[in-house]
């Protein structure tokens, strides 16, 4: 099927850093509207419950479920992209293009262990790096984005 609407960088991007393990995320791509559903609401759908069971302002997210589920013209593309985001590997490269070579050394030991991304934010405000680490950031889930939407064929707006 072919992609009609285009979807909003920016939006895409937001989406990509509250994914959690317990949700999933659709792109309509006739509409360009972005879903993101829970796993209670995907397995309601799938298991076919009785919309009655839940409160109504869940059902809405079911009905939307079902809609996925049962999409025979391939409307809706999975945009779950947790699997392929790997912020850990993110900060590692960050650290890498820092020139001052102290505070590298510091933060690759920030980031080794338990609470390693606490101190790693910790650690870039301390060394007033803090601006840069988030430019970074967004620039690689940029990245992401713009090459996953190419290999699906769909049309992104800046």
């Amino acid at each position: 099927m072919e992609k009609k609407v285009p979807v909003k960088l920016n939006d895409l991007i937001g989406e990509i850093e509250i994914q959690i393990d317990e949700s999933f995320t659709y792109i309509n791509t006739q509409t360009g509207e972005i879903i993101t559903l829970s796993r209670e609401e995907m397995r309601a759908a799938e298991d076919e419950e009785p919309l009655e069971k839940y409160p109504d302002w869940q059902r809405e997210n079911i009905e939307k479920a079902i809609k996925i589920i049962e999409d025979e013209n391939e409307a809706y593309l999975d945009f779950t992209l947790r699997n392929e985001f790997h912020e850990y590997e993110i900060i590692e490269e960050f650290i890498g293009t820092i020139s001052d070579a102290e505070v590298r050394e510091e933060l690759f030991g920030a980031i080794q262990g338990r609470g390693a991304f606490r101190r790693f934010k910790d650690g870039v405000r301390e060394h007033d790096v803090e601006k840069q680490w988030y430019e970074f950031k967004e620039n690689k889930l940029k990245e992401l984005v713009i090459e996953w939407c190419g290999e699906n064929g769909l049309a992104i707006e800046e």
